[in-house]
C-alpha cells in the first residue's frame, strides 16, 4: 500500500491485552548489509522498540531500541552496541538511520542530521533464512514473545531499507526531507503491512502542512 503523506500511529492497550505493532513483509532471504532509516515522534522515555527483524535462528538479528537519555541500542544476532546521548526531541520529529556491514562490522547511526562514529559490530554475522519484521515491538521469539513494556507509543513514518550502505549524502538529504531512491527491501511509498492492537494510519504531520 502507498502510505507516502501516511503515518502509523501507535498508542497503549491500558488493559495491556493488545501490544500495537506493525508486521511488515520483506522479500529476501539474505542481508549481507543494509541502512535502515525511518522517523519517529514520541514523548515516552522509556525503552521502545523501533524496529526488530528476527530469524528462526536469532530473535535479534537486527533490532534498533530506543531508551531513555538519548540511547539507542542495535543488535545484530548476539552483537550489540549502545550509541548514547544522541540529541532526541520530545516534542517534534526525530529521523534515523542506521547502517551495518557484515563484511567490515562497520555500523553507525544517524539522528536528526547528526552521525556518530562508526563502531565494530556483527563482523561476518550472516542474516539469512525465514525472517519476520516488526515496528513498534521488539520480538523475544520468531513473530512474537511482545512485552508491553517494550511497545512503542507515539507516530512512525517514511521507513526505508535498503540492501546497501546509503551514502552520507544521501542520508543527510533524508534528514532535511529532501528526495532519494526509495529502499528496496522495504519502501513506504509501497508497503505490505499488517496492523496488531491499537495502531492507526493517519495523515502525517511530519511535513508542515498546507491549510
Amino acid at each position: 500500500m502507498h502510505l507516502s503523506g501516511k503515518q502509523f500511529s501507535f498508542t497503549d492497550d491500558p488493559k495491556g491485552v493488545n501490544v500495537p505493532h506493525v508486521t511488515l513483509h520483506i522479500n529476501t532471504d539474505s542481508i549481507p548489509k543494509m541502512t535502515v532509516c525511518l522517523r519517529f515522534f514520541s514523548q515516552l522515555q522509556r525503552t521502545q522498540g523501533l524496529f526488530s527483524l528476527a530469524t528462526r535462528d536469532h530473535q535479534n538479528a537486527v533490532m534498533l531500541m530506543k531508551y531513555d537519555k538519548g540511547t539507542y541500542k542495535v543488535h545484530v544476532g548476539s552483537h550489540t552496541y549502545d550509541f548514547q546521548d544522541l540529541p532526541t526531541h520530545l516534542l517534534d520529529w526525530n529521523s534515523v538511520c542506521w547502517t551495518w556491514d557484515s563484511g567490515t562490522g562497520l555500523t553507525q547511526l544517524w539522528l536528526n542530521g547528526l552521525r556518530t562514529s562508526q563502531k565494530l559490530l556483527g563482523l561476518n554475522y550472516s542474516v539469512s533464512g525465514d525472517m519476520s519484521v516488526i515496528v513498534g515491538q521488539e520480538q523475544d521469539e520468531f513473530q512474537g514473545g511482545y512485552k508491553q513494556d517494550d511497545s512503542f507509543e507515539g507516530d512512525i513514518t517514511d521507513l526505508h531499507m535498503w540492501s546497501h550502505i546509503v551514502s552520507a549524502c544521501d542520508l543527510r538529504t533524508y534528514m532535511n526531507q529532501g528526495s532519494i531512491d526509495p529502499g528496496n527491501l522495504l519502501n513506504w511509498n509501497n508497503l505490505s503491512y499488517k496492523i496488531s492492537g491499537n495502531v492507526y494510519i493517519q495523515d502525517s504531520d511530519f511535513k508542515e502542512p498546507v491549510c
